[in-house]
């Protein structure tokens, strides 16, 4: 009976035991969770705190970045009626425009100036729009000005009130008035541009020479007005 007694009293001494060791492992295995917990937290806190600084970093760099531009456009596109400051406004031509326009001859060297009217397509350009202008008129001269002469034509001076140009001329070096040639069978007499008709002769050229057919084809340049009614007489007789 004894033992019986001695036996229930060891497993019940060693059932408390074995609860007090696993409610002990139970309290500490809580207490380090809820340690890893907190650190986990601080360190999350910690990383979001860090991802929020740079995060209002990068915003204060973007929207210095944006006023910084906004001062870029402020100056570059100043608003109407207003200069930008370090602009040099430029000046284009007033309706009251003063327009001269001078003429050189470089045969007979001299120079004549008059007051005219200024040309509508003169009002509200700047100077390099009028250069720019001018180099156009050059390269598509009438046929007036190439047989005139023309070698350039130029900006003298240039204000918004005042504007003088200048067409140098030199009649010596147009090579030639005329052009005769064959157009439809008959001798054509063209001016100096090769394109423009000066007479349509209706002198046929099946009537002419070997020699005046084959010249006409290649082209006859010719001087001056009295050259050609020479030339022309030559076909007729």
């Amino acid at each position: 009976m004894k033992k019986i007694v001695w036996y229930a009293g060891g497993v019940t001494a060693l059932c408390l035991v074995f609860c007090l060791c696993y409610y002990t492992s139970y309290k500490n295995a809580l207490k380090e969770f809820n340690r890893k917990a907190r650190e986990q937290e601080n360190s999350l806190y910690s990383e979001l705190m860090r991802v929020s600084e740079e995060n209002k970093s990068l915003l204060n760099r973007l929207a210095q970045r944006e006023t910084e531009k906004q001062a870029e456009t402020d100056i570059t596109e100043p608003t109407p009626g207003t200069v930008a400051v370090g602009i040099v406004p430029q000046n284009t031509v007033l309706p009251t425009v003063s327009y001269v326009e001078e003429t050189y001859d470089l045969v007979t060297r001299q120079l004549g100036s008059e007051v005219k009217t200024a040309p509508g397509f003169l009002i509200g350009m700047t100077k390099e729009e009028l250069t720019s202008y001018l180099e156009n008129y050059m390269e598509n001269l009438s046929l007036a000005e190439y047989e005139a002469g023309l070698l350039t034509y130029e900006v003298i001076s240039f204000s918004e009130n005042r504007v003088v140009l200048r067409k140098t001329y030199d009649a010596t070096r147009v090579p030639y008035k005329y052009y005769v040639n064959i157009s439809d069978g008959m001798v054509t007499v063209y001016y100096s541009d090769l394109e423009s008709v000066f007479e349509y002769t209706h002198i046929p050229a099946v009537d002419l020479s070997e020699e005046d057919r084959i010249s006409l084809i290649e082209g006859i340049y010719v001087k001056d007005r009295e050259e050609l009614y020479s030339i022309l007489e030559g076909f007729s007789s």
